[in-house]
Protein backbone atom coordinates (compact mmCIF):
# COMPACT_ATOMS: atom_id res chain seq x y z
CA UNK A 1 0.00 0.00 0.00
CA UNK A 2 0.79 3.94 -0.39
CA UNK A 3 0.29 5.61 3.24
CA UNK A 4 0.50 9.35 3.66
CA UNK A 5 1.14 8.86 7.65
CA UNK A 6 0.92 12.94 8.61
CA UNK A 7 1.91 13.43 12.19
CA UNK A 8 2.35 17.93 12.00
CA UNK A 9 2.72 18.34 15.57
CA UNK A 10 5.70 16.06 15.64
CA UNK A 11 9.26 17.00 14.65
CA UNK A 12 11.69 14.28 13.01
CA UNK A 13 13.87 13.20 13.91
CA UNK A 14 13.35 13.81 17.67
CA UNK A 15 14.33 11.98 21.05
CA UNK A 16 10.62 12.33 22.62
CA UNK A 17 7.99 9.82 22.82
CA UNK A 18 5.90 11.04 19.72
CA UNK A 19 8.87 11.37 17.59
CA UNK A 20 10.14 7.88 18.74
CA UNK A 21 6.33 6.54 18.22
CA UNK A 22 6.13 7.89 14.40
CA UNK A 23 9.52 6.78 13.33
CA UNK A 24 9.22 3.42 14.59
CA UNK A 25 5.55 3.18 12.95
CA UNK A 26 6.22 3.96 9.75
CA UNK A 27 10.03 2.26 9.24
CA UNK A 28 8.25 -1.14 10.75
CA UNK A 29 5.24 -0.67 7.92
CA UNK A 30 8.07 0.74 5.49
CA UNK A 31 9.79 -2.83 6.48
CA UNK A 32 6.89 -4.54 5.82
CA UNK A 33 6.49 -3.17 2.07
CA UNK A 34 4.50 -0.78 2.19
CA UNK A 35 5.54 3.02 0.31
CA UNK A 36 5.66 5.56 3.11
CA UNK A 37 5.55 8.98 2.94
CA UNK A 38 5.77 11.20 5.99
CA UNK A 39 4.37 14.55 6.93
CA UNK A 40 5.47 16.84 9.71
CA UNK A 41 6.32 20.09 10.93
CA UNK A 42 9.33 21.47 10.03
CA UNK A 43 11.50 23.38 12.07
CA UNK A 44 14.25 25.55 11.61
CA UNK A 45 17.29 24.88 9.18
CA UNK A 46 15.58 21.69 8.66
CA UNK A 47 15.18 20.54 5.11
CA UNK A 48 11.47 20.93 3.28
CA UNK A 49 11.66 17.00 1.57
CA UNK A 50 14.52 14.30 2.34
CA UNK A 51 14.58 10.58 2.51
CA UNK A 52 15.12 9.36 6.37
CA UNK A 53 15.82 6.02 7.07
CA UNK A 54 13.85 4.81 4.34
CA UNK A 55 10.91 7.03 4.74
CA UNK A 56 9.83 9.93 2.12
CA UNK A 57 9.94 13.12 4.88
CA UNK A 58 8.06 15.85 4.11
CA UNK A 59 8.14 19.28 6.19
CA UNK A 60 5.73 21.69 6.26
CA UNK A 61 5.99 24.86 7.98
CA UNK A 62 3.80 25.94 10.08
CA UNK A 63 2.51 29.27 12.11
CA UNK A 64 1.21 27.83 15.62
CA UNK A 65 0.27 24.54 16.59
CA UNK A 66 -3.29 25.71 17.66
CA UNK A 67 -3.98 26.44 13.43
CA UNK A 68 -2.28 22.58 12.22
CA UNK A 69 -6.33 22.50 10.91
CA UNK A 70 -5.41 25.08 8.29
CA UNK A 71 -3.12 22.83 6.75
CA UNK A 72 -5.63 20.90 4.68
CA UNK A 73 -5.04 22.45 1.44
CA UNK A 74 -1.00 21.22 1.24
CA UNK A 75 -2.18 17.80 2.31
CA UNK A 76 -4.63 18.13 -0.60
CA UNK A 77 -1.93 18.97 -2.97
CA UNK A 78 0.05 15.66 -1.32
CA UNK A 79 -2.83 13.57 -2.18
CA UNK A 80 -2.85 14.61 -5.83
CA UNK A 81 0.80 13.94 -6.11
CA UNK A 82 1.48 10.64 -4.20
CA UNK A 83 -1.75 9.07 -4.62
CA UNK A 84 -1.99 6.81 -1.64
CA UNK A 85 -4.47 4.51 -0.72
CA UNK A 86 -4.32 5.29 2.74
CA UNK A 87 -3.99 8.48 5.09
CA UNK A 88 -2.97 7.52 8.53
CA UNK A 89 -2.99 10.97 10.95
CA UNK A 90 -1.68 11.14 14.32
CA UNK A 91 -4.64 12.64 16.14
CA UNK A 92 -4.46 16.29 17.89
CA UNK A 93 -6.49 18.27 19.13
CA UNK A 94 -6.18 21.27 16.49
CA UNK A 95 -4.99 19.04 13.60
CA UNK A 96 -7.86 16.89 11.20
CA UNK A 97 -6.22 18.12 8.06
CA UNK A 98 -5.37 15.01 6.98
CA UNK A 99 -8.56 12.80 7.56
CA UNK A 100 -10.47 16.19 6.45
CA UNK A 101 -8.36 15.99 2.70
CA UNK A 102 -8.69 12.52 2.44
CA UNK A 103 -12.68 12.94 2.74
CA UNK A 104 -12.19 15.34 0.20
CA UNK A 105 -10.11 12.72 -2.26
CA UNK A 106 -12.30 10.10 -1.17
CA UNK A 107 -9.66 7.87 0.50
CA UNK A 108 -9.96 5.94 3.23
CA UNK A 109 -8.03 7.41 6.44
CA UNK A 110 -6.83 6.02 9.76
CA UNK A 111 -6.83 8.34 12.92
CA UNK A 112 -4.29 7.21 15.39
CA UNK A 113 -5.23 8.46 19.30
CA UNK A 114 -2.82 7.85 21.62
CA UNK A 115 -4.43 10.28 24.51
CA UNK A 116 -7.93 10.87 25.35
CA UNK A 117 -9.58 13.25 22.57
CA UNK A 118 -11.07 15.19 25.07
CA UNK A 119 -9.70 16.57 27.98
CA UNK A 120 -11.38 16.07 31.59
CA UNK A 121 -13.08 18.62 33.84
CA UNK A 122 -10.58 20.85 35.36
CA UNK A 123 -7.69 20.87 32.60
CA UNK A 124 -6.87 23.76 30.25
CA UNK A 125 -7.51 22.13 26.99
CA UNK A 126 -11.17 21.57 28.95
CA UNK A 127 -11.64 25.35 29.91
CA UNK A 128 -10.81 26.21 26.24
CA UNK A 129 -13.24 24.16 24.61
CA UNK A 130 -16.38 25.55 26.82
CA UNK A 131 -14.67 28.98 26.01
CA UNK A 132 -14.92 28.46 22.76
CA UNK A 133 -18.32 27.23 22.84
CA UNK A 134 -17.51 23.20 22.58
CA UNK A 135 -15.42 24.00 19.30
CA UNK A 136 -12.61 21.14 20.79
CA UNK A 137 -15.43 18.88 21.13
CA UNK A 138 -16.53 19.34 17.65
CA UNK A 139 -13.50 19.42 15.99
CA UNK A 140 -12.37 16.29 17.77
CA UNK A 141 -15.76 14.20 17.05
CA UNK A 142 -15.08 15.52 13.34
CA UNK A 143 -12.08 13.80 13.39
CA UNK A 144 -13.13 10.73 14.46
CA UNK A 145 -16.41 10.41 12.42
CA UNK A 146 -14.72 11.03 9.14
CA UNK A 147 -11.77 8.04 9.68
CA UNK A 148 -12.64 4.65 8.62
CA UNK A 149 -10.98 2.93 12.00
CA UNK A 150 -9.15 4.58 14.78
CA UNK A 151 -6.24 3.11 16.35
CA UNK A 152 -5.42 3.59 20.30
CA UNK A 153 -4.18 1.95 23.03
CA UNK A 154 -7.27 1.79 25.17
CA UNK A 155 -10.39 2.70 23.79
CA UNK A 156 -11.86 5.33 25.98
CA UNK A 157 -9.54 7.66 24.68
CA UNK A 158 -12.53 7.86 22.20
CA UNK A 159 -15.57 9.26 23.80
CA UNK A 160 -17.75 8.71 21.47
CA UNK A 161 -20.47 5.96 21.94
CA UNK A 162 -21.98 5.75 18.81
CA UNK A 163 -18.22 5.82 17.05
CA UNK A 164 -16.70 3.09 19.14
CA UNK A 165 -17.65 0.13 16.32
CA UNK A 166 -14.34 1.85 14.27
CA UNK A 167 -12.02 1.47 17.18
CA UNK A 168 -9.31 -1.08 17.45
CA UNK A 169 -6.86 -1.30 20.22
CA UNK A 170 -3.30 -1.25 19.67
CA UNK A 171 -0.75 -1.11 22.13
CA UNK A 172 2.63 0.38 21.97
CA UNK A 173 6.09 -1.25 21.22
CA UNK A 174 9.54 -1.51 21.97
CA UNK A 175 12.54 -1.41 19.33
CA UNK A 176 13.62 -5.22 20.71
CA UNK A 177 16.61 -4.97 18.17
CA UNK A 178 18.10 -1.69 19.55
CA UNK A 179 17.08 -2.34 23.29
CA UNK A 180 19.05 -5.60 23.11
CA UNK A 181 21.80 -6.51 25.61
CA UNK A 182 23.32 -9.28 23.16
CA UNK A 183 23.89 -6.61 20.27
CA UNK A 184 25.66 -3.65 22.61
CA UNK A 185 29.34 -3.45 21.92
CA UNK A 186 30.82 -4.61 25.88
CA UNK A 187 33.87 -2.42 25.61
CA UNK A 188 31.00 0.76 24.85
CA UNK A 189 29.41 -0.78 28.42
CA UNK A 190 32.68 -1.06 30.61
CA UNK A 191 33.34 2.41 29.55
CA UNK A 192 30.62 3.58 30.41
CA UNK A 193 30.29 1.19 33.25
CA UNK A 194 33.59 2.64 34.82
CA UNK A 195 32.39 6.31 34.52
CA UNK A 196 29.36 5.60 36.08
CA UNK A 197 29.23 3.44 38.59
CA UNK A 198 33.12 2.42 39.23
CA UNK A 199 32.65 0.85 42.20
CA UNK A 200 30.00 -1.80 40.80
CA UNK A 201 27.65 -1.24 42.54
CA UNK A 202 23.89 -2.57 41.90
CA UNK A 203 22.05 0.02 39.89
CA UNK A 204 18.37 0.72 39.84
CA UNK A 205 17.19 2.34 37.37
CA UNK A 206 14.72 5.28 35.66
CA UNK A 207 14.17 6.07 32.27
CA UNK A 208 11.57 8.72 30.71
CA UNK A 209 10.71 12.19 30.80
CA UNK A 210 11.02 14.20 34.04
CA UNK A 211 7.63 15.26 34.60
CA UNK A 212 4.97 14.95 37.67
CA UNK A 213 2.89 12.14 36.41
CA UNK A 214 6.38 9.84 35.95
CA UNK A 215 7.12 9.68 39.58
CA UNK A 216 10.22 11.90 39.30
CA UNK A 217 9.56 13.18 42.58
CA UNK A 218 8.38 9.72 44.10
CA UNK A 219 11.44 7.80 42.93
CA UNK A 220 13.56 10.34 44.31
CA UNK A 221 12.09 9.96 47.83
CA UNK A 222 12.60 6.45 47.71
CA UNK A 223 16.07 6.61 46.36
CA UNK A 224 17.02 8.92 49.62
CA UNK A 225 15.33 6.29 51.77
CA UNK A 226 17.00 3.59 50.50
CA UNK A 227 20.55 5.30 50.19
CA UNK A 228 20.04 6.34 54.68
CA UNK A 229 20.54 2.30 55.37
CA UNK A 230 22.70 0.80 52.44
CA UNK A 231 26.01 1.67 50.54
CA UNK A 232 25.38 -0.31 47.85
CA UNK A 233 23.34 1.04 45.66
CA UNK A 234 23.61 3.57 43.11
CA UNK A 235 20.55 5.46 41.36
CA UNK A 236 20.56 6.18 37.95
CA UNK A 237 18.19 8.57 36.41
CA UNK A 238 18.26 8.91 32.31
CA UNK A 239 16.53 11.67 30.74
CA UNK A 240 15.77 15.38 30.87
CA UNK A 241 12.16 17.75 31.23
CA UNK A 242 10.81 20.41 32.82
CA UNK A 243 11.27 18.79 37.00
CA UNK A 244 15.22 17.69 35.59
CA UNK A 245 16.44 21.01 37.63
CA UNK A 246 14.01 20.74 40.62
CA UNK A 247 15.40 17.47 40.65
CA UNK A 248 19.16 18.17 40.38
CA UNK A 249 18.39 21.15 42.82
CA UNK A 250 17.08 18.35 45.56
CA UNK A 251 19.80 15.84 45.01
CA UNK A 252 22.22 18.18 45.60
CA UNK A 253 20.63 19.58 48.62
CA UNK A 254 20.52 16.18 50.28
CA UNK A 255 24.33 15.09 49.30
CA UNK A 256 23.49 12.82 47.04
CA UNK A 257 25.29 13.81 43.74
CA UNK A 258 27.31 10.59 43.78
CA UNK A 259 24.67 8.16 44.40
CA UNK A 260 21.54 9.78 42.26
CA UNK A 261 23.20 9.99 38.98
CA UNK A 262 20.83 12.17 36.58
CA UNK A 263 22.63 12.02 32.75
CA UNK A 264 20.52 15.13 31.65
CA UNK A 265 18.78 14.31 27.97
CA UNK A 266 20.30 11.13 26.16
CA UNK A 267 20.87 10.26 22.37
CA UNK A 268 18.03 7.83 21.71
CA UNK A 269 20.49 5.06 20.36
CA UNK A 270 23.08 5.16 23.54
CA UNK A 271 20.19 4.88 25.73
CA UNK A 272 20.76 0.78 25.83
CA UNK A 273 23.86 1.12 26.72
CA UNK A 274 22.49 3.47 30.41
CA UNK A 275 20.02 0.86 30.77
CA UNK A 276 22.64 -2.18 30.43
CA UNK A 277 24.23 -0.62 33.57
CA UNK A 278 21.40 -0.74 35.64
CA UNK A 279 19.62 -4.28 37.19
CA UNK A 280 15.95 -3.06 38.19
CA UNK A 281 14.10 -0.65 35.79
CA UNK A 282 11.30 1.55 37.89
CA UNK A 283 8.89 3.16 36.05
CA UNK A 284 6.62 4.88 38.94
CA UNK A 285 4.23 6.65 37.28
CA UNK A 286 1.68 8.89 39.03
CA UNK A 287 -1.69 9.29 37.59
CA UNK A 288 -3.12 11.35 40.61
CA UNK A 289 -1.29 14.63 39.13
CA UNK A 290 -2.43 13.92 35.44
CA UNK A 291 -6.11 14.61 34.33
CA UNK A 292 -6.57 13.28 31.62
CA UNK A 293 -5.24 9.87 32.98
CA UNK A 294 -8.66 9.70 34.65
CA UNK A 295 -9.82 7.93 31.75
CA UNK A 296 -7.59 5.73 32.46
CA UNK A 297 -4.29 4.38 31.89
CA UNK A 298 -3.70 5.50 27.94
CA UNK A 299 -0.09 5.21 27.80
CA UNK A 300 1.21 2.68 26.28
CA UNK A 301 4.36 2.89 28.24
CA UNK A 302 7.48 2.96 25.98
CA UNK A 303 10.05 2.81 29.00
CA UNK A 304 8.69 -0.14 30.81
CA UNK A 305 8.28 -1.72 26.99
CA UNK A 306 12.05 -0.68 26.75
CA UNK A 307 13.34 -2.15 30.10
CA UNK A 308 11.65 -5.61 29.82
CA UNK A 309 13.56 -5.51 26.35
CA UNK A 310 16.30 -5.41 27.67
CA UNK A 311 15.91 -8.11 30.05
CA UNK A 312 15.42 -5.47 33.16
CA UNK A 313 12.89 -6.66 36.11
CA UNK A 314 10.39 -4.24 36.16
CA UNK A 315 8.65 -2.36 39.11
CA UNK A 316 5.29 -0.57 38.36
CA UNK A 317 2.27 0.70 39.60
CA UNK A 318 -0.48 -1.95 39.85
CA UNK A 319 -3.12 -0.52 37.46
CA UNK A 320 -4.81 -1.15 34.20
CA UNK A 321 -3.11 -0.80 31.28
CA UNK A 322 0.39 -1.35 33.02
CA UNK A 323 -0.49 -4.93 35.24
CA UNK A 324 -1.32 -6.49 31.96
CA UNK A 325 1.82 -5.88 30.64
CA UNK A 326 4.22 -6.36 33.63
CA UNK A 327 2.48 -9.26 35.46
CA UNK A 328 3.09 -9.78 39.14
CA UNK A 329 6.05 -12.16 40.06
CA UNK A 330 6.49 -13.09 35.95
CA UNK A 331 7.87 -9.83 34.26
CA UNK A 332 8.40 -7.81 37.45
CA UNK A 333 6.61 -6.42 41.09
CA UNK A 334 3.89 -4.12 41.33
CA UNK A 335 2.43 -1.70 44.04
CA UNK A 336 -0.10 0.58 44.80
CA UNK A 337 0.18 4.02 43.35
CA UNK A 338 1.62 6.19 45.43
CA UNK A 339 2.51 3.76 48.01
CA UNK A 340 6.29 4.74 48.56
CA UNK A 341 6.75 2.25 51.28
CA UNK A 342 5.82 -1.20 49.16
CA UNK A 343 7.45 0.45 45.87
CA UNK A 344 11.06 0.76 48.13
CA UNK A 345 10.43 -3.01 48.93
CA UNK A 346 9.64 -4.11 45.82
CA UNK A 347 13.05 -2.35 44.47
CA UNK A 348 15.13 -3.68 47.25
CA UNK A 349 13.32 -7.39 46.56
CA UNK A 350 15.01 -7.47 43.14
CA UNK A 351 18.34 -5.65 44.27
CA UNK A 352 19.11 -8.04 46.81
CA UNK A 353 17.49 -11.07 45.07
CA UNK A 354 19.87 -11.45 41.51
CA UNK A 355 18.13 -14.82 41.10
CA UNK A 356 14.69 -13.65 41.30
CA UNK A 357 15.54 -10.59 38.84
CA UNK A 358 17.20 -12.51 36.40
CA UNK A 359 14.03 -14.60 36.28
CA UNK A 360 11.84 -11.42 35.64
CA UNK A 361 13.87 -10.07 33.45
CA UNK A 362 14.31 -12.59 31.23
CA UNK A 363 10.53 -13.35 30.66
CA UNK A 364 10.13 -9.79 29.88
CA UNK A 365 12.37 -9.60 27.51
CA UNK A 366 10.71 -13.04 25.86
CA UNK A 367 7.30 -11.61 26.20
CA UNK A 368 7.79 -8.12 24.96
CA UNK A 369 9.44 -9.62 21.73
CA UNK A 370 6.21 -11.85 21.06
CA UNK A 371 3.57 -9.46 22.13
CA UNK A 372 4.72 -6.22 22.11
CA UNK A 373 7.44 -5.23 20.11
CA UNK A 374 7.44 -2.15 16.83
CA UNK A 375 7.06 -5.28 14.15
CA UNK A 376 4.01 -6.81 16.12
CA UNK A 377 2.59 -3.12 16.33
CA UNK A 378 3.35 -3.04 12.51
CA UNK A 379 2.14 -6.24 12.26
CA UNK A 380 -1.57 -5.31 13.83
CA UNK A 381 -1.42 -1.79 11.98
CA UNK A 382 -1.23 -2.93 8.66
CA UNK A 383 -4.64 -5.43 9.07
CA UNK A 384 -6.30 -2.24 10.71
CA UNK A 385 -4.77 -0.20 7.58
CA UNK A 386 -6.10 -2.91 5.22
CA UNK A 387 -9.71 -2.82 6.23
CA UNK A 388 -9.63 0.89 5.72
CA UNK A 389 -9.36 0.15 2.11
CA UNK A 390 -11.39 -2.99 2.09
CA UNK A 391 -14.36 -0.95 3.67
CA UNK A 392 -13.47 2.25 0.74
CA UNK A 393 -14.49 -0.08 -1.66
CA UNK A 394 -17.67 -1.48 -0.51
Amino acid sequence: MKILYVALKEALPGSHGGAVHVLEVTQQLARRGHQITVVVQQKAGQLEREQLDGLDLIRLPTRSNFLLWQLEPQLRELIVEKKPDVVMERYYNFAGAGVRAAQRANIPSLLEVNAPMLDPRGSKKYAADKLTFGWMTRMAREQAALAKRIVTPLAATVPFPELRDKVREIAWGANVELFDRARLAEKEIGDLRLEINPLGKRVVGFLGSFRSWHGVREFVQVAENILQTREDILFLMIGSGELLEETRENVARAGLQDKIILTGAVNYARVPYYLALCDVGVAPFNTTVHPPLRVGFYWSPLKVHEYMAMALPVVTIDVKGLNNIVREGQEGLLYPENDLEKMRAAILKLVDDAALAKRLGDAGRARVVENFSWQKHAELMEQVLKECVTSNRV
